[in-house]
């Protein structure tokens, strides 16, 4: 209510604008208590990334599946039911509605969601990888090596138009002597 009925279709738009460039890495954010197959992310990058080679899953809530469930599988790799990313799933845990009530800091959030990670059996061995401070880090390993491989192709470019002016050059020098 108060907006105007196409605007989910024009975020949709803006969204796929944006993903659908080949120099973007992709954040597929989905709940992870949430099924995969019907996840509006994943469907998103799928349509810009079909082969998963530039998106990075991020699975929230992670502290809020039943009981007995997890998402250490998908995160792993193991799960032949969730859709492959090569770049993989990171699991993250954010504040609660109550912790942005009372004020906590992002900080007191970072530790409290390093402490799960630390003490959830599920996730004590994939402590590495798991985390907002861990998103961030891959995030920018990912922006770096798109970042040189965007200054490789250039530097193929200039390369190949010099041999191309080379050669086009003795080719006149040629003409010219003979």
């Amino acid at each position: 209510e108060g907006q105007d009925a196409d605007t989910p279709q024009k975020i949709h738009q803006m969204i796929l604008r944006y993903i659908a460039q080949p120099n973007c890495i992709v954040l597929a954010v989905s709940a992870a208590n949430n099924d995969l197959a019907v996840s509006d992310a994943i469907a998103l990058s799928q349509q810009v990334d079909p082969k998963g080679e530039r998106t990075i899953g991020v699975l929230t809530k992670l502290d809020l599946m039943d009981e007995g469930t997890n998402a250490r599988r998908i995160i792993t790799g193991e799960d032949d039911t969730a859709p492959k990313l090569k770049l993989g799933y990171i699991g993250v845990v954010n504040r609660s509605q109550k912790d942005i009530i009372d004020h906590r800091s992002i900080t007191d959030a970072r530790e409290k969601e390093a402490q799960y990670f630390a003490s959830e059996p599920a996730y004590r061995s994939l402590f590495a990888r798991m985390g907002t401070q861990h998103l961030v880090t891959r995030c920018s390993e990912q922006l770096v090596q798109v970042r040189r491989a965007g200054i490789l192709i250039y530097i193929l470019y200039e390369v190949k138009w010099v041999l191309n002016f080379e050669e086009e050059y003795a080719g006149a020098v040629r003409r010219m002597v003979a």
